[in-house]
C-alpha cells in the first residue's frame, strides 16, 4: 500500500462521521436553550502550504485556489487566474485510469495537478478551493520575511552598509512584546516564527537608518529598496487586523501593488546557484581576456594600464548584473499567495483566526504547560486531564463573572479563589489595575519606590540634575498645567521642605487596538544613572501629550521623550497668595527629556516614518520638562539615526501604526 493510499484511507475515516451529519443534519442545543436541526460543514483546513499541496494532490509550487502557472507566480497582483475545479480534475483522472490516454494526464499536469486523489473530494456542501486559508506564520513571517532578509543582506553587502545595519540593530530600545536584539543580525544562526515576527516590527526603521545619506548613484536604489520593504511590512500589518473596512482592504491591495512595483530592486539577489556560477564564469573569462590583451600589446604606460583595468572592471560588473537579472525571477508560491488575502477577508472575515499561529501558540497551553506539571510518567494522559480541568474551570469562571456582573452594584468577580486558580493554571489576570470612580479605564500607577528618598536634595542627586533646575521646571509646570487654586508655591525654601517620593517604574494601561475593554500594560522604567539588572542604565522612551491632535503633524499632538525620573510630591493647596493649611494635594510627576518633531512631524515619503531630534538651543543646561504622568500615553519606540536624530518606529505594533500612519 502506497503512502497516498494510506493518507486517503485515514482521511476517509476522519470525514465519514461528518459526511452523514452534513447531509442529514443533527439536533443540537443552541446557546438560547432551543433544540435545532444543525448541518455542520467543513469550512476551513488550517495548514502550511506543503501540507495543502499534498492533500489537494498538487505539484510543487501549485496554488490550491487558482490555476496560476509557475512562471507567473511572481507577476503583478492584478492578474486574475481561473479558480480550480477539483471535480473536473477528478473526472479527467478517472478518464485517464479508464482509457490510459496520456492526453488526460498532460491536461492535469499543465495546471499543476498530480494524478493523486484530492482527500477533500466528495464531501458534501464543501467548495474545495475555499478550504485554503492564508497562513501569516508560514507565508509571511517564515516565508516572505526570510526571503526579504536574504535580499536585504545581499543589498547591504553590495553597498557596504552591513556594519551600519548591525550597529543600528544592536541599539534598538525595549518595547512591550519586543525582544531586544543582543547580537548583530549576521551573528544569528537560526530564525523562528517569534524572531521573524519581532523582525517585522523594526526592519523598516533599521533599514532606513542604515541607508541614510546615500551617494548620488545610490539614491534611486536606496529609495526603491525602502519602498519595497515598506510595502511588504505595511501589508503584513494590515493582514493582522481583527476587522476590516473597504478602506483597509484597498490599502492592502495598494501595498501589494507597490511591493510588486519596487521589488525589481532586489531581483539580482533572487538567483540560483547555477546562475551565480554562470556569472562567475563570465567574470573569469573577461579577466583572462584582459590578461591576454595586455600580453599581446606588450609594455603599456601606467596611465593606459589603469584605464584598461577600469574599463574591464566596469564591463565585468555590468555583464554580471545583466546575467543575474536576466536569469533571476520572483516565481515562488509564497509570493503569489498574498493575492488571495483580500478576497479571503471579503468572504470569510479576518485572517489571523485561520493562521497556523493558532495551533502553534496553543501548544504552550494545551501541551507544554501540562507536561511541565506532570510527573513525566504516562505524561500524555496527565496532559489531557490537566488541560481538560483548566478549560472546564475557565469556562465556569467566565460564567461566574457574567452572573456577578448582572447584579446591581457589582463590577465582576474577584477574590482569593480566582487568583489561586489563575496562579495554578499559569495564567494572569487582565492587566487593568484599579480604576477611578466613574471612569472604566485603568489608572496609571507608580511602582518601584526608592528607599531613603524624601527630599528634593536626594532626588536631585539621583537624577544628576541641580535642585535649582528642578524647581525652575516645577514652577513652569505649575503655571502651564495647574489652575490658580492648585498651583505650587514658587518659593525655593518652601519647595525644599515638601516631602518627595521617587519611583523607578510607571505602569501605563494602553487600550488594545480594535479592542473595547482590553488593555496592555506598558511598564516605563527609569533608573537615572544607575544600572538596570547589572547592565547599562535604562530610561525608556515615552509618548507625552503636549498639544491638540492638530499639532505636530502625524504625531497628533504628542512628542516622544526620554523618561529621566518619576516622583510624587505632596503639597499644601495654594489659593492666590494664601496657603490652605491641612488641604493636601498629591502631584504624580515625571521628568522627561522631550524631543522635537523634524519637518513639522510630516511623514517622510521614502520610508513612511517621522523624524525627531533633540531640541536645539543655545543653553548648555539639561533640557527637560516636568509633566503629569497622565500626559504620558504609552511607551515609544525610536530607532537611532545618528547626530541626535531618531526615526519614530510606527510599525512596532498595530495601535501605533494606526495612530501615526
Amino acid at each position: 500500500m502506497t503512502n497516498d493510499e494510506i493518507l486517503e484511507g485515514a482521511f476517509s475515516l476522519i470525514f465519514e462521521p461528518l459526511e452523514a451529519i452534513t447531509k442529514f443534519g443533527k439536533e443540537m442545543v443552541c446557546s438560547d436553550g432551543s433544540v435545532r436541526q444543525c448541518f455542520p460543514v467543513l469550512a476551513a483546513w488550517i495548514a502550511d502550504h506543503a501540507e495543502n499541496e499534498m492533500l489537494h494532490g498538487l505539484k510543487r509550487m501549485g496554488c490550491a485556489v487558482c490555476e496560476v502557472p509557475v512562471e507567473r507566480l511572481g507577476s503583478d497582483a492584478e492578474e486574475v487566474h481561473p479558480t480550480r475545479d477539483y471535480e473536473k480534475y477528478a473526472r479527467i483522472a478517472q478518464q485517464y485510469f479508464d482509457t490510459g490516454d496520456e492526453e488526460f494526464a498532460t491536461s492535469l499536469s499543465t495546471v499543476g495537478v498530480k494524478m493523486d486523489r484530492n482527500v477533500f473530494a466528495g464531501i458534501s456542501r464543501v467548495t474545495i478551493p475555499h478550504l485554503f486559508k492564508p497562513d501569516i506564520l508560514h507565508n509571511v513571517y517564515l516565508g516572505l520575511f526570510k526571503h526579504m532578509m536574504q535580499w536585504i543582506e545581499d543589498f547591504l553587502k553590495k553597498h557596504d552598509r552591513q556594519d551600519i545595519f548591525d550597529e543600528v540593530w544592536k541599539s534598538l530600545p525595549p518595547y512591550p512584546g519586543f525582544f531586544v536584539p543582543r547580537k548583530a543580525y549576521r551573528e544569528v544562526t537560526q530564525w523562528q516564527g517569534k524572531e521573524m515576527r519581532n523582525l517585522g516590527r523594526c526592519i523598516l526603521g533599521v533599514l532606513a537608518s542604515a541607508l541614510r545619506r546615500p551617494a548620488p548613484a545610490q539614491q534611486v536604489p536606496f529609495r526603491n529598496a525602502m519602498r519595497c520593504v515598506r510595502a511588504l511590512v505595511d501589508f503584513s500589518l494590515m493582514a493582522q487586523y481583527q476587522s476590516h473596512t473597504p478602506e483597509t482592504l484597498d490599502y492592502m491591495e495598494q501595498y501589494l501593488k507597490d511591493f510588486h512595483h519596487y521589488k525589481d530592486v532586489f531581483q539580482e539577489f533572487r538567483t540560483s546557484k547555477r546562475t551565480r556560477e554562470d556569472a562567475d564564469a563570465n567574470d573569469e573569462r573577461l579577466r583572462l581576456e584582459l590578461d591576454r590583451q595586455l600580453k599581446n600589446v606588450g609594455r603599456v604606460p601606467p596611465v593606459r594600464r589603469r584605464q584598461l583595468l577600469d574599463a574591464n572592471r566596469m564591463q565585468r560588473v555590468g555583464e554580471r548584473e545583466d546575467i543575474l537579472r536576466s536569469q533571476s525571477h520572483f516565481n515562488f508560491i509564497k509570493l503569489h499567495l498574498l493575492v488571495h488575502y483580500c478576497s479571503h477577508v471579503r468572504r470569510f472575515g479576518n485572517i489571523p483566526m485561520y493562521s497556523t499561529d493558532v495551533g502553534e501558540l496553543a501548544h504552550k497551553v494545551q501541551i507544554k504547560e501540562g507536561y511541565r506539571r506532570s510527573n513525566k510518567n504516562d505524561a500524555a494522559r496527565q496532559i489531557l486531564f490537566y488541560y481538560g480541568r483548566v478549560h472546564a474551570v475557565s469556562i465556569r469562571m467566565l460564567t461566574l463573572h457574567v452572573l456577578q456582573a448582572q447584579k446591581p452594584g457589582c463590577g465582576g468577580l474577584s477574590g482569593d479563589a480566582e487568583r489561586a486558580f489563575l496562579s495554578e493554571a499559569g495564567q494572569s489576570q487582565s492587566p487593568t489595575g484599579p480604576t477611578q470612580a466613574g471612569d472604566p479605564r485603568p489608572r496609571r500607577l507608580l511602582r518601584a519606590r526608592y528607599a531613603n528618598v524624601d527630599s528634593f536634595r536626594q532626588l536631585s542627586r539621583n537624577l544628576d540634575i541641580p535642585v535649582e533646575r528642578i524647581f525652575e521646571e516645577l514652577v513652569r509646570y505649575s503655571r502651564r498645567s495647574l489652575s490658580d487654586h492648585h498651583r505650587l508655591t514658587e518659593e525655593d525654601e518652601r519647595l525644599r521642605a515638601m516631602p518627595v517620593e521617587q519611583f523607578g517604574q510607571l505602569e501605563i494601561p494602553v487600550q488594545v487596538f480594535q479592542g473595547t475593554d482590553l488593555y496592555d500594560m506598558h511598564h516605563a522604567r527609569t533608573t537615572g544613572k544607575k544600572s538596570f539588572r547589572n547592565g547599562a542604565p535604562r530610561n525608556d522612551w515615552v509618548w507625552v501629550t503636549v498639544g491638540s491632535t492638530s499639532e505636530s503633524g502625524a504625531l497628533r499632538g504628542r512628542l516622544p521623550g526620554k523618561l529621566l525620573g518619576l516622583f510624587k510630591l505632596r503639597t499644601d493647596t495654594v489659593s492666590g497668595t494664601d496657603t490652605v493649611v491641612g488641604t493636601k494635594t498629591v502631584h504624580r510627576l515625571a521628568v522627561v527629556e522631550i524631543l522635537q518633531a523634524t519637518n513639522s512631524g510630516r511623514i517622510v515619503d521614502t520610508h513612511g516614518l517621522v523624524k525627531v531630534s533633540k531640541r536645539r538651543g543655545t543653553s548648555e543646561r539639561i533640557d527637560f520638562w516636568i509633566v503629569d504622568i497622565m500626559t504620558i500615553s504609552s511607551l515609544a519606540h525610536l530607532i537611532p539615526e545618528g547626530d541626535g536624530q531618531w526615526l519614530v518606529n510606527s510599525r512596532i505594533d498595530l495601535r501605533t501604526f494606526n495612530e501615526i500612519y
